[in-house]
């Protein structure tokens, strides 16, 4: 469903869709044109569910999607105690938070309008899990640009490692870490993480079986010096041109609890 939104600090007015995540059990309204949420969203919200975790924070959250999706699964099992949404693009934020109340969650969950890559001593090591789907560019020229609708959400303005070490300022000590990015930025991630995070876990997800892994979900502990596990992998669908995911993606997509995601913190 398509509506218009009214932006109070700008006063000015975006069309807005109202989508339906985890088989109608989240309803989501975000921006029709720029960065929409997708499947990263429910993969990252959902691997994230999977790690115990009391307080929880996401950097760059945007509408609130992936949050949202970790709040609702933990819901059925052991709930979330705080989740903080971080947002520097305040229509982003305001949507995040109107969509937080319109899910049930105003009480548990609370949104930030800030730059979260800048040192912020309130939320230093405060929580035990930081997630995120970081922008996908340092550099817009480096590959092909974005549109200029989603310029903000998809380049960093700043290194990979600097949205890393904020992510890891939020968490306290022995805290995870876990992001959804693509599979080429895996060695630049792995250097950044060295001698700050260890008991690093990377599961490649595949978009069609038998085809090279394109995303990775890496989770990290803080401080740690275990050593790096790659896991079992995961693909979305069997074939290209398949409209459907594979049937073990559909469920999660759905709403379903999986245990593809254990082997993250475990």
């Amino acid at each position: 469903m398509l509506v218009c939104y009214k932006d109070s600090i700008m006063n000015n007015e975006i069309d807005v869709t109202t989508d339906k995540f985890l088989g109608g059990e989240l309803v989501i309204r975000q921006p029709k044109n720029g960065y929409r949420a997708g499947i990263d969203a429910v993969l990252l919200g959902t691997a994230a569910s999977t790690i115990h975790a009391n307080d929880i924070v996401e950097l760059g959250c945007g509408v609130g999607t992936a949050l949202l999706i970790t709040a609702k699964q933990r819901q059925k099992n052991n709930p979330v105690r705080k989740g903080l949404g971080i947002e520097i693009d305040h229509i982003a934020a305001s949507l995040a938070l109107k969509n937080i109340v319109a899910n049930g969650f105003g009480n548990d969950l609370q949104v930030e309008t800030a730059n979260g890559l800048v040192a912020n001593s309130t939320n230093e090591n405060s929580f035990e899990l930081a997630v995120s789907n970081p922008p996908f560019f340092d550099d817009g020229n480096s590959i092909r640009a974005p549109s200029t609708t989603r310029e903000t959400a998809y380049i960093i303005g700043a290194p990979l490692l600097v949205w890393l070490k904020a992510m890891l300022r939020l968490v306290k000590s022995n805290g995870h870490i876990l992001l959804i990015h693509r599979a080429d930025r895996l060695y630049d991630i792995l250097k950044a993480l060295q001698g700050r995070a260890g008991d690093i876990r990377v599961l490649p997800i595949h978009a069609v079986e038998g085809r090279a892994a394109n995303r990775v979900l890496i989770c990290a502990k803080k401080g740690s010096k275990a050593p790096t596990q790659i896991l079992q992998g995961i693909a979305l669908r069997a074939h290209q041109n398949d409209s459907k995911y594979l049937p073990e993606i559909d469920a999660i997509c759905n709403g379903a609890l999986t245990d593809i995601f254990i082997g993250l913190s475990k």
